[in-house]
């Protein structure tokens, strides 16, 4: 970890540093959070920030319900982050292990993993959400799983593609001359070659999957109000650019941040490990 550090450029260290700052303020959210992020004050309805003529009562200004645009920020951080981790977390998992699975078994279960990479890819996935939302309502669990449906084809097709040239490797030749169970030879030997791939393609993936959760509330089929998510409050507030556009641009700045913090460190593991990625 000491040698990855030091060989990192300044600038990938700065946005390695700026993505677990904003990461550890959100998890810290309930204890940094001045005022209760769905507490209303219609006295102090759109109040500048503090860089536009604003107090430092509210150093991010107010919105259209007087509640604090920083509180709703730093717990709308959270719950965006932990949508996007989660469902992260889920597709990784199940697109890991077809892809494991699909790649050294190959035949007929081959066969049947790609025919679901397939018609994954066929189908647009808003029309997916849509109707899981229609089915499952629009609780945060609900698109916790169906966001972490978005990107399993991604990685299970990753996955394969690498298992299919480590499997003809002569130490795998060499585990199965000693008897050694599919099971061990997929996790003890082809697993831990493909992890460094893994980790970038996670970097890699992580701003669409967070994009994807705040385009999906930004149109309104994601979390709901009173509930803060980046993708919620850029959403409720583009009605009042004009007037407020501080209701929406401070959001936003930290969806682009995150995006561009994560994507920049994800190219510089990719470039460093000399790693070729599916395309999309």
């Amino acid at each position: 970890m000491k040698r990855i550090i030091s060989h990192m450029p300044i600038w990938i260290k700065i946005c390695s540093c700026v993505f677990v700052f904003i990461t550890l303020v959100a998890l810290l959210a309930d204890v940094l959070v001045p005022y209760d992020p769905d507490a209303t004050s219609l006295l102090e309805r759109n109040i500048p920030p503090l860089f536009m003529g604003g107090t430092f009562a509210h150093i991010f200004g107010t919105d259209e319900l007087g509640r604090d645009i920083f509180s709703r920020i730093l717990s709308g951080t959270r719950i965006s982050l932990g949508m996007t981790l989660f469902g992260i977390v889920i597709g990784g998992s199940v697109g890991v292990l077809l892809g494991l699975s699909a790649g050294y078994m190959g035949g007929i279960w081959d066969r049947i993993v790609m025919a679901l990479i397939d018609f994954q890819q066929s189908i647009p996935f808003t029309l997916i959400i849509m109707l899981g939302v229609v089915i499952f309502g629009r609780g945060i669990p609900v698109l916790m799983c169906f966001i972490g449906m978005a990107k399993w084809e991604y990685y299970a097709k990753f996955i394969r593609s690498m298992v299919l040239g480590i499997k003809e490797k002569q130490f795998i030749e060499a585990a199965k001359s000693y008897h050694a169970s599919d099971l061990r030879i997929i996790f003890k030997y082809i697993f831990p070659n493909v992890m460094p791939s893994l980790i970038v393609a996670v970097a890699l993936t992580f701003p669409s999957v967070l994009m994807l959760e705040s385009s999906l509330t930004f149109i309104g089929i994601g979390v709901q109000p009173p509930t803060a998510t980046l993708g919620q409050m850029v959403g409720s507030g583009r009605n009042y650019l004009v007037v407020s556009p501080w209701l929406s641009l401070a959001p936003a700045a930290i969806i682009v941040t995150l995006s561009y913090c994560v994507q920049q460190v994800g190219e510089w593991m990719r470039d460093e490990m000399d790693i070729r990625l599916l395309k999309d």
